[in-house]
């Protein structure tokens, strides 16, 4: 279908978005300040190049349509030096996004954060200059999001494990015109098999950089707790190299999450889904471009405005891009306070009153083992190997516990875990016209159920130890923080059945938003990428012929 292009009415449309934004004071000043303003034209525009903008943008280019895809982020390439990323324990500006920026904005109480956070990664006593880095850290009233950011999304920055939920914990979880038996035998193998990756290979498990597996895997074991085999996003080939010295160690040391991996065993979806898309010449990323607008013009087409920044996070020009469809994948953590603040400005007013709702933090739970007098190893090889499921019967409180290996260098007789569960209830974004901002509402006590789960798995982990010195701290007792930031557009409640966002035409959520708070008690990323490929199934023949 070839695109209609009334030059005059383009060019109306983007002055007047222009007006309408700073009108409402949705361009920060220094957009307004900046007189460049350039308009483009697209068919399908994409706000996010993470999993589930990946993943849209293959499927749409595979189908034969074109789109613009939006990142805020910057592009991080794998070099032959291997030093694309920061390295955990030597961080530097790239490790945070615009940390400097942020205090600037937030109330005091996030300053302080903020400002902790700039010194600890730095190690001096002025925060990290801003720069567009790799982690988003997002301080929130009762829990922060901790979120990627940059051309592949937190795919850069995850673990990478792909656990599947147990069947009926999904269906306690999921709406139920999702078939789990269908996501098993279609849309799993597929997301899977396209995303790359697989269980650790016994060779590597029996190297003595993965001795930490071995041993969680035998406390998890002695426990009488299902050790599951993780499936997990990496390529074991690279990571064999490492351990043969033919590269740079990174994963195998520890360096594999956070940092993302200098050694390219992370198969992000920047070099997968997205490197597919862009292959076939009809998917064009723009990273360094920051949404601050969504809205519609009166022939029902989709006015995205956009700040288009340099590394240090200045804007260099403001991009309006006109479309006749919008997907919304910006994660859970932004697509929806975009769509909410754009339903109480009326920039789309007819979206649903459950947009913003249904949002969660997929009850994780971070946990620090003390294992004395267990040598545990150092550095701890990654990413994750095993998994404690205790789900098996779909009891009240079901609940997963991961060891994530760290890098510290020297022993430390401990291991870092993170648990996860079903919620008791959920959070959702609200307008608030006096900050100009879509405020996250969520309870600290939104997750007890699932803490005490957590909790009560990890404590017979520490009991297959046999050691009475061994403990374990949930550190969610000091501050909840969250890396699967889940709803606030959830299917067959802000959407159809397939993602399609009621009220409008054309427009659409795929990615993380989508899930109900929660993906039944295992990481996200796997039933996301099933999920997104099943609504595409539907929406692109329908929708795109």
């Amino acid at each position: 279908m070839e695109f209609e292009w009334d030059r005059r009415a383009f060019l109306r449309t983007v002055g007047a978005t222009g007006v309408m934004a700073a009108a409402a004071g949705v361009v920060p000043g220094t957009v307004r300040a900046t007189p460049a303003v350039r308009a483009e034209r697209a068919r399908v525009a994409i706000i996010g190049a993470g999993l589930g903008g990946a993943i849209t943008a293959f499927r749409l280019a595979e189908a034969g349509v074109a789109s613009v895809v939006l990142e805020r982020g910057r592009r991080w390439p794998i070099t032959a030096a291997g030093d694309t990323f920061p390295v955990l324990l030597r961080p530097d500006q790239r490790s945070v996004w615009m940390v400097a920026q942020q205090q600037k904005s937030g109330p005091s109480s996030q300053d302080d954060v903020l400002n902790m956070l700039g010194n600890m990664l730095s190690g001096v006593r002025e925060p990290l200059p801003p720069y567009t880095g790799l982690v988003d850290y997002i301080v929130g009233d009762t829990t922060d999001i901790v979120t990627g950011a940059g051309v592949g999304g937190s795919t850069l920055v995850f673990a990478g494990m792909f656990p599947q939920p147990n069947k009926a914990v999904f269906s306690r979880v999921f709406p139920g015109f999702l078939d789990y038996d269908e996501l098993d035998r279609i849309y799993y193998p597929r997301a899977r098999q396209r995303l790359g990756g697989g269980p650790i290979p016994d060779d590597i498990l029996a190297s003595p950089a993965y001795a930490s597996g071995r041993l969680y895997r035998s406390y998890v074991e002695r426990a009488g707790v299902r050790a599951e085999r993780l499936n997990v996003n990496f390529d074991w080939d690279i990571i064999r190299n490492e351990l043969n010295g033919q590269v740079r160690p990174a994963a195998s040391i520890g360096n594999y999450v956070t940092t993302s991996c200098n050694s390219g065993a992370k198969l992000s979806v920047d070099r997968t889904y997205l490197a597919r898309a862009e292959a076939t010449g009809r998917c064009t990323v723009k990273p360094l471009h920051r949404v601050t607008d969504i809205t519609q013009d009166p022939k029902g087409r989709y006015v995205i405005t956009s700040d288009r920044l340099n590394e240090q996070g200045a804007v260099i020009e403001q991009v309006v891009v006109v479309a006749d469809a919008l997907v919304l994948a910006a994660g859970a953590a932004r697509t929806p306070a975009m769509l909410t603040k754009a339903r109480a400005t009326g920039r789309l007013p007819h979206l649903a009153e459950q947009v913003g709702a249904g949002w969660g933090t997929n009850c994780d739970r971070f946990l620090l083992m003390s294992l004395l007098p267990d040598a545990t190893g150092a550095p701890q090889g990654g990413p994750p190997t095993f998994m404690a499921r205790d789900d098996a019967s779909a009891s009240d409180s079901p609940a997963t516990l991961v060891m994530g290996p760290i890098p510290f260098p020297v022993e430390t007789h401990a291991m870092a875990c993170l648990g996860m569960g079903l919620p008791d209830k959920f959070g959702r974004f609200e307008y608030n016209a006096q900050s100009g901002r879509a405020e996250l509402n969520w309870a600290a006590d939104s997750n007890e159920s699932a803490a005490e789960a957590v909790n009560a798995l990890a404590a017979r982990v520490i009991a297959g130890t046999g050691s009475p010195l061994a403990n374990s701290f949930d550190t969610g007792a000091l501050r909840q923080t969250t890396v699967h930031p889940l709803g606030g557009a959830v299917l067959g409640q802000a959407t159809d059945e397939y993602g399609r966002l009621h009220g409008y035409k054309n427009l659409y959520c795929m990615d993380g938003s989508l899930m109900p708070g929660s993906t039944a008690a295992v990481n996200p990323a796997l039933t996301i990428a099933a999920i997104v490929e099943r609504c595409l199934d539907h929406v692109i023949p329908a929708d795109f012929a």
